[in-house]
């Protein structure tokens, strides 16, 4: 029976995107809470942001770690540990007695991130070829669309159950995510073997912690204060540091020379910018939707009113998530990476020009979603197309990582704009979220240019830095 299920290709998706999913609504499903939380431990703004920040600084962290260890020791085993780690962080947030524990708990859930491009990899290890880019690009748009489920539900469910109800919604979610994947995915049998890098692994994780630590604390310490400047110096030679030595060890954690082939390296700076500008656009939206009237720009809506604001967008997602992959298939990633990149570009500028009526607040959402669906999608296949299957894991997860990181400077950096707007009433301005609006903006048009600029086409065989064959994609590219 087990055989069987394990055998079925629509089994092995569905079991890969329960997991997924579970860690996408996790994701935001809390931000619709933060004003509760920080009620209910009588905390400032900037220490509840924290619960957010260390789950994405958790996960920029790990996620290089485990896309390692996946290629070494199984991508499924790897992808099940983060899964227990992310139920065991769900679980000691729904009885953190202080703000503090929560966040601890939260770094657990946060190192969970890292299953995204394993799961990529699995799909290329097990599905028959002709469907892997539709498979990839739907678990990435459905993964996009679960985080627009979290924060559609979050407020509904903090409203009315109290914000520690989600936690626990996660843990269900995270353990049965647990026994969907054991039982009905089989491991890949694409393996590398080799040693843990033990020094690469702990430079990498000192380099990137310490600019997204700083970024989390520019509230406090302001984006030119010494402590600020300090940490994004450090983070700056550690990773230096770490690419020097990557390039020296036999068995690196990071193949160095991969990263820096041209369709990796655009691939991942657009991907940097993607991050920046949409995923900060779309958590910023939540605060903006529960403005006061009295603010003249703000709709005045609870946290369960935000959450519908984004439904018709969520909607489009799924709709559209499956059309993404089929148009990968057919014309390649690279031009679904192009179109999607596109909408949420026209959506943030109109955004920007116009949102004084509640019908551009359904809207512009709403071509958000959609473009982020397609976006999503795209990324992980243009890079899995572009390496060798034994560096897939590794690559996909510097994609997500990048990603990751952009997100975190996004957020924190409208966060920023929006507070320092505040008037004497205390309330941010409407121009402060415009500013942040047209910051996002300028994000994403960087990464059109930068999308442009993406080669289509790889060759019938391409070569790889390591004088290795990538397996040449049956579809177009």
């Amino acid at each position: 029976m087990i055989a069987r299920l394990r055998a079925n290709h629509h089994v092995i998706f569905a079991a890969l995107a329960v997991g997924g999913l579970s860690y996408a609504v996790s994701q935001t499903m809390l931000i619709p809470s933060l004003p509760d939380i920080e009620a209910a431990f009588k905390a400032t703004p900037s220490q509840t942001t924290m619960l957010m920040t260390s789950f994405w600084v958790s996960g920029a962290v790990t996620a290089g770690l485990f896309g390692r260890l996946g290629d070494m020791f199984g991508k499924r085993r790897m992808i099940a540990a983060q899964l227990m780690l992310f139920s065991l962080g769900c679980l000691v947030c729904a009885v953190s007695p202080s703000l503090r524990l929560m966040i601890v708990g939260r770094v657990l859930m946060g190192c969970a991130i890292g299953l995204f491009p394993l799961a990529y990899s699995l799909i290329r290890d097990e599905l028959p070829p002709r469907r892997v880019v539709g498979a990839i690009a739907l678990l990435a748009g459905l993964v996009a669309g679960g985080a627009a489920i979290g924060q559609s539900i979050g407020g509904l469910i903090s409203d009315n159950a109290g914000f520690r109800t989600i936690f626990w919604i996660s843990l269900v979610l995270g353990l049965l995510s647990i026994v969907f994947l054991l039982v009905c995915v089989p491991e890949s049998p694409v393996r590398t073997g080799g040693r843990v890098d033990v020094v690469g692994a702990m430079l990498f994780a000192a380099g990137l912690a310490a600019p997204l630590i700083a970024i989390a604390e520019t509230p406090s310490w302001g984006w030119t204060g010494t402590r600020t400047f300090a940490l994004f110096a450090a983070g700056a030679v550690l990773l230096g540091c770490f690419a020097m030595y990557e390039r020296r060890v036999d068995q690196p954690l990071i193949d160095i020379p991969t990263l820096l082939l041209p369709r990796i390296r655009t691939t991942n700076a657009a991907t940097l910018f993607v991050g920046f500008g949409f995923f900060g656009f779309s958590t910023i939206l939540s605060q903006f939707f529960q403005e006061p009237t009295r603010t003249g720009y703000g709709q005045g809506a609870s946290a369960t009113q935000a959450g519908l604001f984004l439904v018709p967008g969520l909607v489009l997602l799924m709709i559209t998530a499956p059309l993404a992959g089929g148009l990968s298939s057919r014309v390649g990633p690279v031009v679904t990476f192009r179109v999607g990149v596109v909408l949420c570009t026209l959506a943030l500028a109109a955004m920007t020009v116009s949102h004084d009526h509640q019908f551009e607040m359904y809207l512009w959402p709403a071509v958000m979603y959609m473009g982020t669906g397609a976006t999503f999608g795209a990324m992980p296949t243009i890079i899995l197309q572009a390496v060798p299957p034994e560096r897939s894991g590794q690559s996909a997860a510097i994609n997500m990582i990048l990603r990751t990181a952009g997100s975190a400077i996004g957020v924190q950096l409208a966060a920023t704009l929006i507070t320092m707007s505040a008037g004497s009433a205390g309330a941010p301005t409407d121009r402060g979220y415009t500013t942040a609006f047209a910051l996002a903006t300028s994000a994403g048009i960087v990464a059109l240019i930068l999308a442009l600029r993406i080669p289509r086409r790889l060759g019938s065989a391409p070569e790889t830095s390591t004088g290795r064959l990538a397996v040449s994609p049956s579809t177009p590219t």
